[in-house]
């Protein structure tokens, strides 16, 4: 099962579109910081599932984590500010491990991130889709019976 996973859009949609036209993904991970331009992709791609939640600048009603488990494997999914991302890892480490996710998917920092080092949880942060501020980039997990690779694109 190939997932892209997006944060941090910012309101710029065409890199996401431009993204799953490319990848053709089998799921997304959506993880916040513009909750609508996620429902406005779940419009556009109605048959294709989408895990969203909300970030810092969010308002109103959203999920502020999910646990997400595909093939066997759990992602643990958050856009970092509840959990301090740009202070360091270790809130994002405690939360993976308090729920017992393979891999921690957040945003927030606008820096991606792929952080194997051994030690579960694995974490990985795609960067900001949206190009704010930083290069503009997303991720490719592919997800093969309780295994994980994992690449920024």
């Amino acid at each position: 099962m190939k997932v892209a996973v997006f944060s941090d859009s910012h309101g710029y949609m065409d890199h996401m579109v431009a993204a799953v036209e490319e990848e053709r993904p089998d799921h997304i991970f959506f993880l916040g910081d513009n909750l609508r331009d996620g429902k406005a992709l779940a419009r556009l791609y109605p048959d294709l599932p989408i895990s969203m939640l909300r970030g810092n600048c969010d308002f109103g009603p959203g999920q502020d984590e999910l646990l997400v488990e595909l093939e066997q494997v759990r992602f643990l999914l958050v856009h970092g500010h509840l959990q301090g991302a740009k202070s360091g890892t270790m809130g994002l480490l405690a939360a993976g491990r308090s729920c017992q996710a393979d891999m921690v998917c957040f945003g927030h920092t606008h820096q991606a991130l792929n952080d194997w080092n051994g030690v579960r949880p694995w974490l990985f942060n795609p960067g900001t889709i949206g190009g704010v501020r930083a290069r503009c980039g997303y991720g490719i997990l592919q997800v093969e019976q309780g295994t994980v690779n994992a690449w920024l694109k």
